[in-house]
């Protein structure tokens, strides 16, 4: 037995809408995360792309010649290494940047469903009024 699938093209371009509002917003938070921290001196980069009309970044870490919890031995203890501060940072602010970037891709799709699923429709009507 099929089961039926009904599309309202424009609820799901209002969601895609939300959708893209969404990732900004996520991308915006983000962004403003790592301007923060590298403005305390965290030894971390980004650099953003855009590939498809989705933007992203991409995280790594780098050499400080001053960190903010300075060169002593608790210092290299607390940031480096696999559980050290700059790996957990660097890794949060590529989660937030991959989260973002994910949301735009959803809402791409979304707008692309919406679309496709209005011209299927215009030519069903189309063909069955005898245009």
């Amino acid at each position: 037995m099929a089961q039926e699938i009904i599309i309202q093209p424009e609820e799901l371009r209002t969601a895609a809408t939300e959708m893209e509002a969404a990732a900004t917003a996520v991308h915006a938070a983000v962004t403003t995360l790592y301007e923060t921290l590298t403005r305390l001196g965290d030894p971390i980069s980004v650099t953003e792309t855009t590939a498809d009309g989705v933007r992203t970044g991409t995280v790594s870490a780098n050499a400080s010649s001053n960190p903010p919890w300075g060169h002593d031995s608790y210092a290299k203890k607390f940031a480096n290494g696999d559980q050290g501060y700059t790996k957990a940072s660097v890794n949060l602010l590529q989660g937030g940047y991959d989260m973002a970037a994910t949301l735009a891709e959803f809402a791409k799709g979304m707008h692309q469903a919406a679309e496709g699923s209005s011209d299927t429709e215009d030519v069903s009507t189309s063909a069955f009024s005898g245009e």
